[in-house]
């Protein structure tokens, strides 16, 4: 629902695996499933194969791939990128892994903060995930306009969500009924064919 709510042009199909890869990761890496929605609503509007005019940033959550795998090792992963880190950024386009990398750079936004900044909070980890960190003028995790239209959004969705409550939780006791009840009609057809 949080991910339909401002883009409904996003089929319930594609919500759902969206919103399933969220919630896994979002429990792997400690973090909220909603804010995972609204980093990737301010970052691509759902559009999976986002990719920024300066071809940097890729897929839903727009990560930029010159800091990952085979990319970190080219000279030119923008404008001459390798196969290898082509292959990088093509699989920056896959949702699921692009919402794994997110989860991971979360991790990691996180313990930078703390490290550099002695700050692990929302605000400053989604400052430096936003790219809002200077080696040259010695400023971490230091949240900007970005970074606080993402948490004003995280916080309408949860409005919302509340709001809804009763009417997801119906939603997904329906859902959870009809796939068992497929099961049962697969063991029938299965036990019918034996």
């Amino acid at each position: 629902m949080a991910i339909r709510f401002a883009h409904p042009e996003v089929s319930e199909a594609e919500a759902t695996k969206y919103a399933a890869a969220l919630q896994v990761e979002a429990q792997n890496h400690d973090f909220d499933p909603l804010t995972g929605v609204a980093i990737i609503h301010h970052e691509s509007r759902f559009r999976p194969r986002a990719i920024s005019p300066d071809k940097e940033d890729f897929g839903l959550a727009q990560v930029r791939a010159r800091h990952l795998g085979a990319c970190k090792k080219d000279k030119s992963p923008r404008r001459n990128p390798s196969a290898a880190c082509r292959e990088v950024k093509e699989s920056l386009l896959d949702p699921a892994e692009n919402i794994r990398v997110m989860a991971e750079l979360i991790t990691s936004h996180r313990k930078l903060c703390q490290q550099k900044a002695g700050n692990s909070s929302f605000a400053s980890w989604l400052a430096s995930y936003q790219g809002r960190n200077s080696v040259k003028e010695d400023r971490w995790c230091t949240p900007g306009d970005g970074t606080h239209s993402v948490i004003a959004y995280r916080e309408r969705l949860v409005r919302e969500v509340e709001k809804h409550a009763e009417e997801i939780e119906a939603d997904d006791r329906a859902r959870v009924a009809r796939g068992q009840q497929n099961q049962e009609q697969d063991q029938a057809t299965l036990a019918d064919a034996r």
